[in-house]
């Protein structure tokens, strides 16, 4: 799924990593949760996107614009990307 805004609830952020893909191109990422009426699930913000979180802490209400859904090991992550933007509510 493409192109969605959801309003969350961030409940847990954790510390950037850097990963390697499989063509051996490396990102930073931040992954955490987020929740809202329906359920939760696992947020990833990638490279440039980081700094949209600027100090955002578990508890605070966020509007993701324009991120996408992926699925790894059978888990669903709503993704913000270079398209995406993150706004404090």
């Amino acid at each position: 799924m493409e192109n969605l805004t959801l309003e969350v609830e961030l409940t847990s952020v954790k510390e950037p990593r850097e990963v390697e893909t499989y063509t051996g191109t490396k990102h930073t990422l931040v992954e955490g949760t987020v929740k809202d009426g329906s359920g939760s699930v696992g947020l990833t913000v990638w490279n440039e996107k980081i700094s949209e979180l600027g100090g955002v802490k578990p508890g605070e209400r966020l509007r993701l614009v324009d991120v996408f859904v992926t699925s790894y090991k059978r888990k669903l992550s709503v993704n913000v990307g270079r398209d995406s933007s993150v706004e404090k509510r």
